[in-house]
């Protein structure tokens, strides 16, 4: 009789494999069948891939990434891992060779093309969302403040709620943030005047080439809806952040304020990306795409938002070509009206 490790794993596998066809990888003409399923061998082109075999989280092949996005666009990708914990993520760093990479946390500011990803994908979106209880301190002018260190995966608005059962203030502005911290981070998201930095003491992350190492917030660089790390490549795993002690109502009065402002601004009942494009200096992207008369504007089942111009909507079963297309038409006609060339927020990525 099976061990239950490997009755698992040889039922992932003929669950995951038949019939599919993996772009990574080329049929061979053997198969055998197993537990009443064909399983078909096959070589792929990266050197080995025998490592997949030790990865303890979920392995899904040909994942349709418009599952996993917000926008509910884009194609599959080739190898889509759930990874368990931090020796999963390192695993796959030390091994995947020349095979290419994608993080994906919660899916928000992000357009996967049509045709997918021709290599690997690594959600974090059903892990590494622990948040440790805070640790409060006293600074040399007898301010009260607490370190708190959460996971990347901790959505944005979670995050900011569970600050606040403390009192502890500085993001209650990024509570309408549709991502996770490790977005937030990776992109040093902001709002209102609050940025993610603001509060930043560390990061932890597992590099390019699968060590763990923390950064000190010195060791980082951040610009507007960028941070710039030592060496490029890796994924966070947590970020230590320190914060005030505030005043409970006022905090809780702001977090209100931002989620009923957002519910009234935001297309929340269509699926989107967030804001597709950043604000220009002094400016509002928004603004500047509705004074150009796009407000409504459409390709297929994508268009721009009626009720904020920087939001493109999924109205039905949109294409990511149809959304990039419309976000084409947005940039060039803002800048032939008003002179501004708006720069995109939202990340393009895959095969188009």
């Amino acid at each position: 009789m099976l061990n239950n490790p490997w009755k698992t794993r040889i039922i992932r596998f003929a669950h995951l494999h038949q019939g599919q066809s993996v772009p990574t990888a080329t049929l061979t003409g053997s198969s055998r069948s197993i537990l009443g399923k064909t399983i078909h061998k096959r070589t792929f082109m990266s050197p080995s891939t025998n490592w997949l075999n030790r990865i303890k989280g979920e392995i899904r092949y040909d994942e349709p990434i418009a599952h996993h996005t917000s926008l509910r666009v884009g194609g599959p990708a080739d190898i889509f891992i759930v990874p368990e914990d931090v020796s999963d993520l390192q695993l796959i760093f030390k091994n995947h060779g020349d095979m290419p990479l994608f993080i994906l946390g919660e899916g928000t500011n992000l357009i996967m093309n049509d045709k997918g990803f021709r290599g690997i994908v690594i959600s974090t979106k059903n892990r590494f969302k622990e948040i440790e209880p805070p640790v409060f301190f006293k600074n040399t002018a007898g301010e009260e403040g607490a370190v708190i260190t959460a996971g990347a995966a901790t959505k944005m608005s979670y995050l900011v709620k569970n600050l606040a059962k403390y009192s502890l203030t500085g993001l209650e502005n990024l509570v309408g943030i549709p991502g996770s911290l490790g977005g937030a981070v990776f992109m040093n998201a902001g709002a209102d005047g609050t940025e993610i930095c603001d509060v930043i003491r560390s990061v932890t992350r597992v590099t390019a080439e699968g060590d763990l190492e923390t950064l000190k917030k010195s060791e980082l660089k951040f610009e507007y809806r960028k941070t710039t790390f030592p060496t490029k490549g890796g994924i966070i795993v947590s970020a230590e952040l320190e914060l005030k002690k505030g005043d409970h109502t006022e905090i809780q009065n702001t977090i209100d304020s931002h989620l009923v402002r957002r519910k009234s601004k935001q297309p929340l009942s269509l699926p989107n990306s967030g804001s597709v494009f950043k604000n220009p200096e002094g400016d509002a992207a928004g603004r500047l795409i509705e004074e150009a008369g796009l407000k409504g504007f459409s390709i297929g089942n994508a268009g721009v938002s009626i009720k904020h111009a920087n939001f493109i909507v999924n109205k039905g079963e949109a294409t990511a070509s149809e959304v990039i297309e419309i976000i084409e038409h947005v940039r060039d006609t803002v800048l032939e009206k008003t002179g501004v060339g708006l720069e995109t927020e939202v990340i393009i990525v895959g095969e188009r």
